[in-house]
Protein backbone atom coordinates (compact mmCIF):
# COMPACT_ATOMS: atom_id res chain seq x y z
CA UNK A 1 0.00 0.00 0.00
CA UNK A 2 1.35 3.63 -1.18
CA UNK A 3 1.44 6.18 1.62
CA UNK A 4 -0.81 8.81 0.53
CA UNK A 5 1.03 12.19 -0.23
CA UNK A 6 -0.83 15.08 1.33
CA UNK A 7 -2.29 17.50 -1.84
CA UNK A 8 0.37 20.08 -3.02
CA UNK A 9 -1.87 23.09 -1.96
CA UNK A 10 -2.38 23.60 1.62
CA UNK A 11 -5.58 24.70 2.31
CA UNK A 12 -5.75 25.72 6.05
CA UNK A 13 -2.87 27.98 5.33
CA UNK A 14 -4.55 29.70 2.38
CA UNK A 15 -7.59 30.27 4.59
CA UNK A 16 -5.65 31.65 7.32
CA UNK A 17 -3.33 33.74 5.97
CA UNK A 18 -6.70 35.00 3.44
CA UNK A 19 -8.42 35.85 6.73
CA UNK A 20 -5.52 37.35 8.14
CA UNK A 21 -5.06 39.55 5.11
CA UNK A 22 -8.89 40.82 5.65
CA UNK A 23 -8.68 41.23 9.14
CA UNK A 24 -5.86 43.93 8.69
CA UNK A 25 -7.48 45.80 6.15
CA UNK A 26 -10.48 45.59 7.58
CA UNK A 27 -8.77 47.26 10.67
CA UNK A 28 -6.95 50.12 8.44
CA UNK A 29 -10.53 50.73 7.37
CA UNK A 30 -11.94 51.07 10.38
CA UNK A 31 -9.36 53.21 11.60
CA UNK A 32 -9.95 55.43 8.36
CA UNK A 33 -13.75 55.82 9.09
CA UNK A 34 -12.98 56.65 12.44
CA UNK A 35 -10.09 59.27 11.41
CA UNK A 36 -12.42 60.47 8.59
CA UNK A 37 -10.90 59.76 5.54
CA UNK A 38 -13.45 60.78 2.62
CA UNK A 39 -11.13 59.76 -0.64
CA UNK A 40 -8.33 57.66 -1.15
CA UNK A 41 -5.25 58.04 -3.62
CA UNK A 42 -3.95 55.24 -5.50
CA UNK A 43 -0.30 56.19 -4.16
CA UNK A 44 -2.11 55.68 -0.50
CA UNK A 45 -4.12 52.29 -1.66
CA UNK A 46 -0.57 51.00 -2.77
CA UNK A 47 1.31 51.76 0.19
CA UNK A 48 -1.04 50.22 3.01
CA UNK A 49 -1.70 47.29 0.54
CA UNK A 50 2.05 46.96 1.24
CA UNK A 51 0.86 45.23 4.69
CA UNK A 52 -0.22 42.62 3.09
CA UNK A 53 3.62 41.02 2.19
CA UNK A 54 3.23 39.70 5.79
CA UNK A 55 -0.14 37.48 5.21
CA UNK A 56 1.33 36.16 1.78
CA UNK A 57 4.95 35.36 3.64
CA UNK A 58 2.60 33.65 6.50
CA UNK A 59 1.10 31.41 4.21
CA UNK A 60 4.06 30.70 1.74
CA UNK A 61 6.37 29.46 4.63
CA UNK A 62 3.38 27.24 5.76
CA UNK A 63 3.62 25.35 2.19
CA UNK A 64 5.84 22.72 1.45
CA UNK A 65 6.24 23.67 -2.43
CA UNK A 66 5.18 26.30 -4.14
CA UNK A 67 5.38 29.27 -2.34
CA UNK A 68 4.91 31.79 -4.66
CA UNK A 69 2.13 30.38 -6.21
CA UNK A 70 0.68 29.51 -2.45
CA UNK A 71 1.63 33.55 -1.84
CA UNK A 72 -0.15 34.76 -4.86
CA UNK A 73 -3.26 32.74 -4.53
CA UNK A 74 -3.81 33.70 -0.93
CA UNK A 75 -3.86 37.25 -1.64
CA UNK A 76 -6.26 36.79 -4.29
CA UNK A 77 -8.37 35.04 -2.20
CA UNK A 78 -7.55 37.47 0.93
CA UNK A 79 -8.39 40.46 -1.71
CA UNK A 80 -11.30 39.26 -3.20
CA UNK A 81 -12.88 38.53 0.41
CA UNK A 82 -11.88 42.02 1.46
CA UNK A 83 -14.11 43.41 -1.83
CA UNK A 84 -16.80 41.19 -1.01
CA UNK A 85 -16.74 42.95 2.39
CA UNK A 86 -16.71 45.98 1.51
CA UNK A 87 -19.56 45.88 -0.79
CA UNK A 88 -21.22 44.48 2.53
CA UNK A 89 -20.07 47.79 4.18
CA UNK A 90 -21.96 49.77 2.11
CA UNK A 91 -25.09 48.86 2.66
CA UNK A 92 -25.75 50.78 6.15
CA UNK A 93 -23.70 54.34 5.02
CA UNK A 94 -25.57 56.33 3.60
CA UNK A 95 -22.96 59.34 2.91
CA UNK A 96 -20.40 58.73 0.68
CA UNK A 97 -17.04 57.95 1.68
CA UNK A 98 -14.22 56.50 0.53
CA UNK A 99 -15.80 52.81 0.54
CA UNK A 100 -17.85 53.52 -2.08
CA UNK A 101 -14.42 54.75 -4.04
CA UNK A 102 -12.93 50.87 -2.94
CA UNK A 103 -16.29 49.15 -4.28
CA UNK A 104 -16.35 51.04 -7.63
CA UNK A 105 -13.60 51.51 -9.86
CA UNK A 106 -10.88 50.59 -7.41
CA UNK A 107 -12.18 47.18 -6.27
CA UNK A 108 -10.01 45.52 -9.38
CA UNK A 109 -7.36 47.23 -8.32
CA UNK A 110 -7.41 45.98 -4.64
CA UNK A 111 -7.81 42.62 -6.16
CA UNK A 112 -4.47 42.73 -8.19
CA UNK A 113 -2.81 44.11 -5.43
CA UNK A 114 -4.06 41.62 -3.42
CA UNK A 115 -2.19 38.41 -5.84
CA UNK A 116 0.85 40.88 -6.12
CA UNK A 117 1.78 41.58 -2.45
CA UNK A 118 1.00 37.85 -1.72
CA UNK A 119 3.12 36.65 -4.37
CA UNK A 120 5.92 39.30 -3.30
CA UNK A 121 5.43 37.22 0.18
CA UNK A 122 5.99 34.15 -1.68
CA UNK A 123 9.36 35.40 -2.93
CA UNK A 124 10.10 36.61 0.47
CA UNK A 125 9.47 33.00 2.04
CA UNK A 126 11.27 31.57 -0.23
CA UNK A 127 14.38 33.14 -0.01
CA UNK A 128 13.79 32.44 3.80
CA UNK A 129 13.27 28.70 2.92
CA UNK A 130 16.83 29.08 0.44
CA UNK A 131 18.56 30.80 3.50
CA UNK A 132 17.84 27.67 6.20
CA UNK A 133 18.65 24.92 3.60
CA UNK A 134 22.05 26.41 3.34
CA UNK A 135 22.30 27.18 7.09
CA UNK A 136 21.41 23.53 7.76
CA UNK A 137 24.22 22.66 5.21
CA UNK A 138 26.93 24.54 6.61
CA UNK A 139 29.80 21.76 7.91
CA UNK A 140 30.16 21.83 11.51
CA UNK A 141 26.47 21.35 11.94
Amino acid sequence: MAAEQPPFMNYRALLLGALMLVTLSLGLIVLALWLGVQQATAPQLLTLSALWIAPGVFTALKARDGRLLHGMAMGLIGALLLSLLIHLMLYPMPQPTFLQQLAGDKAVVVIILGGLWGAIGGIFAEIVQLRRIRKAQKPGR
